[in-house]
């Protein structure tokens, strides 16, 4: 008889138990390290996710009623006992993916798993959560990211980009708004949140609030100061190169968003509609005429959104022949990030490695 046995509990290892009681809870971790609010948000204890607006005040919730129903639910902090506004979309499995512009006030919300992103505008003041467009993909939707204001081509009237991590590509998806004019529209592209920190950490701590400083998305009034770390030395500037202060851009796609940026022509994918891409020639824009502005005052103002479309973007923007992606993430995941000038993904290795690729070019690339 062997002397020696081993244990089943060999592998075993203490965890703080998971907290599925259907609460939606609010922490400051600088006052306290208990939640300063909570309420019953989905009364089922499936995969939530949390999206927080401009304001302090506003957040959406996405998660599943007790019918096992996606719901979408729009929150006030300080009116935290019930939700404002309260969406159900299907019975279907997948996780909905929050991604909510602060500054349009638009949400995307992607399915794990699924072939369409459905999106809706978030309106607080009603409130409301008024539906927009609905986008269908070419490949099932393992991933989403959204990417900053600041890449997007706002002379083409591009309001939103949606990133798509499919099994062995990341495509993008733009969404337009159409207008007659080909000029810098104000109403649609206010000033957003700059790349340069407020505070640092340990003002912050002390209880500095100071918010990040807005830059204007208006193609003549960049560049602007960007980022610097404290770990990565700043880079010299050239010999006997002259540094501009105010670089006028022309008119057109050519600024930060040009590693994004797709001719109008080519918005449509090969295997999408041509119906369903943007056309700047459009009528159907919001309209400045007098009969229109006395029907908006009978019947208030409309979403200057209504008209917006969500197209796969031309197959040119896409960076496809991926392998080796994790593709199991959990489901408070979004699958990857990405910024106005790169992506990260997860690999299927050991040790969370992560992969960082480039958006800048505009050619077909192969990794």
């Amino acid at each position: 008889m062997n002397r020696f046995r081993v244990s089943k509990f060999r592998h075993t290892e203490a965890r703080p138990p998971r907290r599925e009681d259907k609460q939606l809870r609010i922490f400051d971790p600088r006052t306290k390290p208990r939640a300063s609010q909570s309420t019953q948000a989905h009364e089922n204890s499936r995969d939530s996710r949390l999206a927080w607006m401009g304001t302090w005040e506003h957040l959406v919730s996405t998660g599943f009623n007790q019918m096992r129903e996606r719901e979408v639910k729009l929150w006030d902090t300080r009116f935290f006992s019930s939700a404002l506004a309260s969406l159900t979309l299907d019975t279907s499995l997948g996780c909905l993916v929050p991604l909510l512009d602060p500054d349009s006030g638009l949400l995307v919300l992607a399915g794990k798993g699924e072939r369409q992103l459905y999106c809706y505008e978030v309106v607080p003041q009603q409130p409301a959560l008024s539906p927009v467009t609905q986008c269908v993909l070419e490949s099932v939707l393992r991933g989403a990211a959204l990417v900053p204001r600041q890449a997007l081509a706002v002379m083409s009237c591009e309001v939103l980009r949606v990133l798509q991590l499919s099994d062995t590509a990341i495509v993008p998806i733009g969404y337009h708004v159409p207008r007659k004019a080909v000029e810098f529209h104000e109403d649609l592209f206010p000033d957003t949140a700059g790349c340069v920190p407020a505070t640092d950490p340990h003002s912050w701590w002390a209880g500095d609030n100071q918010q990040v400083q807005k830059v204007s998305l208006n193609p003549a009034c960049r560049p602007h100061p960007s980022f610097t770390s404290c770990l990565v030395p700043p880079a010299e500037p050239l010999p006997d190169t002259a540094q501009p202060a105010v670089m006028e851009t022309p008119v057109g796609d050519a600024d930060a968003s040009e590693g994004f940026s797709s001719p109008p022509s080519s918005l449509t994918s090969p295997s999408t509609p041509s119906s369903l891409g943007p056309s700047l020639s459009s009528t159907s824009g919001i309209g400045t005429s007098p009969s229109l502005r006395s029907l908006q005052s009978l019947l208030g103002p409309s979403s200057k959104f209504r008209h917006a479309q969500g197209t796969v973007l031309h197959r040119d923007s896409h960076i496809t022949n991926l392998k080796g992606l994790n593709l199991t993430t959990p489901g408070e995941s979004d699958g990857f990030c990405a910024n106005k000038l790169r992506v990260a993904v997860p690999l299927l290795s050991s040790g969370g490695q992560v992969a960082v690729l480039e958006m800048r070019e505009k050619r077909h690339r192969e990794v």
